[in-house]
């Protein structure tokens, strides 16, 4: 797998931040590792606002920058732990990230506590809640134990820099464009991989598998996110993640997947029919189809997110009448019924990337195009997800090789 990023990529993000800032002082934490039981842990993935800064892959490591010179500070590592879990290659992380002071943990802390004495404020990336009841999920903790060690200082302000960060993520670089239309690219092969059989599986489980094998196997680390693919009713549940129900005759199957590579993350949603779609079926594949092609043509810079989901809710709530399951297309209560979720989010490091949503839309900017009816009593889910990148003409599909694209419907509704 072709790496796309060098040390100049890196370097040059940190360099945008301080100025984009002003700060004096910045520290950011890496991840760290999260118990799965006993003595097992997850499998690590780095904070993606860190990795966008160092490149460094490794657990628990802390950023430090100022004007003048920018250093890393190891963990705590002892002999044992070296022996079991790998040293830490010091010399490819400065290799990798363009920074040349790398403090073992102590002499490290020692600097930090100086510079934190000779400055009245530091930025740093806020930590979220403990528990973050909206997503149903526990919070990374490293940023809190960061920001518990830098309370240390009394006097000190902290300086919340995420938003620069997102605004800096958001306008990708030719290296990120790169990777993420390898990771694009992967999804592909994984999605041809099983439309030649669709009809042969049994289960949910059984497409998953056979993604996953197809991601890896084309050079991918895995999937981005958990993979969603929902037969029949289960596709009415827009994060459906169990994946482990039997696959009924007639129902459809949709696919929300996508591949990671570098840490770049695809995102494409595709809807089929393994056997002959009904007519219902075909008349819904036909409203999101159309609402997909519209919504690409409001894409272009300039473009206000707000003003443009507003455009698009009004285009999917007349295919929802068309369709008889709402009679009143300015009730939000009813569109919002069988199409509860945005139409696009932005792409990049994590799926749902780092962003600015104020920002008008310009060049460069990686973002889903995924419109969706859902009809749970009629046990149709269906969606159309496509990965965009806005150009200095408009909006480029990123995706658009890819099987069930926009120009080649998942549903044939002839």
């Amino acid at each position: 797998m072709t790496d796309y990023f060098t040390d100049s990529f890196f370097t040059g993000n940190r360099e945008r931040l301080l100025s984009d800032t002003h700060a004096k002082l910045i520290v950011i934490s890496a991840n760290g590792l999260l118990q799965r039981s006993a003595d097992t842990t997850f499998p690590f993935r780095q904070d993606s606002n860190f990795w966008y800064l160092t490149g460094v892959e490794e657990p628990d490591f802390l950023l430090v920058m100022t004007p003048e010179e920018t250093f890393l500070i190891a963990p705590k590592r002892d002999d044992h732990r070296d022996q079991w879990d790998g040293a830490i290659d010091k010399s490819g992380i400065k290799d990798r990230s363009g920074i040349d002071r790398l403090y073992e943990h102590h002499e490290g802390w020692s600097k930090l506590d100086r510079l934190l004495k000779t400055h009245k404020k530091v930025h740093t990336i806020t930590p979220a809640e403990a528990y973050l009841e909206h997503f149903g999920f526990y919070a990374n903790p490293a940023r809190g134990v960061l920001l518990t060690a830098l309370a240390k200082h009394r006097k000190l302000e902290t300086v919340d820099i995420r938003k620069s960060i997102a605004r800096l993520r958001q306008i990708k670089q030719d290296p990120e464009l790169h990777a993420l239309q390898k990771a694009i690219d992967i999804t592909g092969k994984g999605l041809q991989a099983v439309i030649k059989k669709l009809s042969r599986y049994k289960s949910e489980h059984e497409i998953v598998a056979d993604l996953t094998r197809e991601f890896i196997r084309h050079g991918a680390t895995g999937h981005a996110y958990q993979p969603i693919v929902a037969g029949g009713r289960n596709a009415a549940t827009i994060h459906y993640i169990k994946n482990n129900q039997p696959l009924n005759q007639g129902d459809l199957v949709l696919m929300d997947i996508g591949a990671e590579v570098m840490n770049y993350s695809a995102d494409i949603t595709r809807t089929y029919a393994p056997g002959r779609p009904t007519k219902r079926q075909r008349d819904v594949a036909k409203a999101v189809e159309f609402v997909h092609n519209e919504s690409l043509q409001l894409l272009k810079p300039g473009t206000d997110m707000k003003q443009y989901e507003q455009q698009v809710d009004a285009i999917m709530a007349r295919e929802l009448k068309k369709l008889h399951l709402i009679d009143d297309i300015s009730d939000k209560r009813q569109l919002k019924k069988y199409y509860p979720h945005l139409t696009s989010h932005f792409l990049g490091l994590d799926t749902h990337d780092a962003a600015d949503y104020t920002m008008p839309l310009a060049p460069g900017m990686v973002l889903t195009v995924e419109p969706g009816i859902y009809i749970p009593e009629e046990s149709i889910g269906y969606r159309l997800e496509d990965d965009v990148l806005i150009t200095e003409k408009g909006a480029q599909v990123l995706s658009a090789a890819l099987p069930g694209a926009t120009d080649s419907p998942t549903i044939d509704s002839k």
